[in-house]
């Protein structure tokens, strides 16, 4: 599979390597007939990963996040003969207790004691928070190393075991409703009407590139943003586009969104 070719019309350097990579997997794969699989990728590189592999009939894919719905996924690569289902090792479920009552734990406590044990964030995948544990879907190559040496979470001492697939359970999305008017859909006003910062400000987020919408990484102020979109500033937050399109009587455009808390 020629690199170059395939991924010629990708501007961003960022998944240009990625995409590299997934390509020395597949030729890996065509070379010597074995299962290859990539690090966790979000739903973005994800597609622009099966659109370059099915581009050669003599592999199989697979894409798989642990659960329907799952937002970041690993790349199973295999010969054209085998099933996903012939696979021994594919993903392992970790779930996290402990005693949280007097110290409420979020996400980003959970994700940052796992980076902070030296791990990678490409080796983890979604990571799925309910009220008295958490479930962490991870590369089947570091699961032993997190059972073995996480042992805090903020400040909280917890323990790891290992679970099944058939024992993740998908955790609720929390939102907050908002709504506003704007004079454009471009992505500039969307961010902010949004998070009620300036135009300027927002400005601000997408030249330092912190940005995204439906995970693809945003330079201009200019892109149009759609009912049913996913945004993402990095600072402000994650929201969903509920509605973009009525018009008030000054010519402004209704938007109602949901922030994921």
């Amino acid at each position: 599979m020629d690199k170059n070719r395939l991924t010629g019309h990708i501007k961003d350097i960022d998944l240009k390597n990625k995409m590299f990579r997934v390509i020395d997997k597949a030729n890996g794969t065509l070379k010597n007939y074995d299962i290859r699989f990539t690090e966790f990728m979000n739903p973005y590189e994800t597609r622009n990963a099966e659109a370059i592999l099915n581009s050669e009939s003599d592999i199989k894919y697979t894409t798989d996040g642990g659960y329907e719905g799952a937002e970041r996924k690993i790349v199973f690569i295999y010969p054209f003969y085998m099933e996903y289902e012939d696979i021994d090792e594919g993903l392992r479920y970790l779930q996290i207790e402990g005693d949280f009552r007097f110290r409420a734990v979020s996400h980003k406590d959970y994700l940052g004691s796992v980076l902070g044990l030296g791990i990678k964030r490409e080796k983890i995948g979604d990571i799925l928070i309910h009220e008295k544990f958490c479930q962490i879907i991870v590369s089947p190559d570091i699961a032993d190393f997190i059972i073995m040496n996480l042992e805090k979470v903020g400040r909280n001492n917890v323990s790891v075991k290992e679970i099944s697939r058939e024992q993740i359970i998908p955790s609720e999305k929390k939102y907050k409703e908002t709504g506003c008017t704007i004079s454009s859909d471009r992505i500039d006003c969307v961010i902010s009407g949004i998070y009620n910062i300036s135009r300027q400000e927002s400005l601000k987020y997408i030249k330092a590139e912190r940005v995204h919408l439906n995970y693809e990484p945003i330079v201009s102020a200019s892109k149009q943003v759609v009912s049913g979109d996913l945004l993402s500033v990095r600072g402000k937050g994650r929201a969903e586009i509920s509605e973009i399109g009525e018009i008030t009587k000054k010519g402004r455009i209704k938007l109602k969104s949901k922030i994921i808390l």
